[in-house]
């Protein structure tokens, strides 16, 4: 049950922090317009009462949004390239912020999908 409060509370900090990105500061119009909205973080069951079905579709959706992610990553990359020397220390720290945000959700992600899988393995 701890384990649950935890997991939720980890949840809605990440939910909270997406939203705050959408108001940042002017950086954030450029790479907003120039890459797509950042990735949706998906959901992970509960290892101790999902199914298999839902672990494998769970362990595809997190594939899928680990491959968006990168993409994300890659965009600000070449937002940041195509600014090149004319990018102001805002910009720059912008890149930085998203770029942050992103690799530090999908560790989240892969966090919590491997707890899931080590109690749904726990319970069989």
């Amino acid at each position: 049950m701890r384990l649950l409060g935890i997991l939720s509370g980890i949840i809605l900090a990440l939910s909270i922090s997406s939203s705050c990105f959408a108001e940042a500061g002017s950086f954030s119009g450029d790479i907003l317009k120039a890459c797509d909205a950042i990735p949706q973080l998906p959901a992970i069951p509960n290892g101790r009462k999902a199914t298999e079905e839902e672990m494998l579709a769970t362990q595809q959706t997190v594939k899928t949004y680990m491959a968006a992610g990168n993409s994300y990553i890659d965009c600000l990359n070449t937002l940041e390239e195509s600014w090149g020397e004319a990018a102001t220390d805002e910009q720059r720290a912008g890149i930085v912020l998203f770029n942050n945000k992103i690799v530090d959700d999908q560790i989240a992600v892969k966090d919590l999908f491997n707890q899931a899988i080590r109690a749904y393995k726990g319970k069989n």
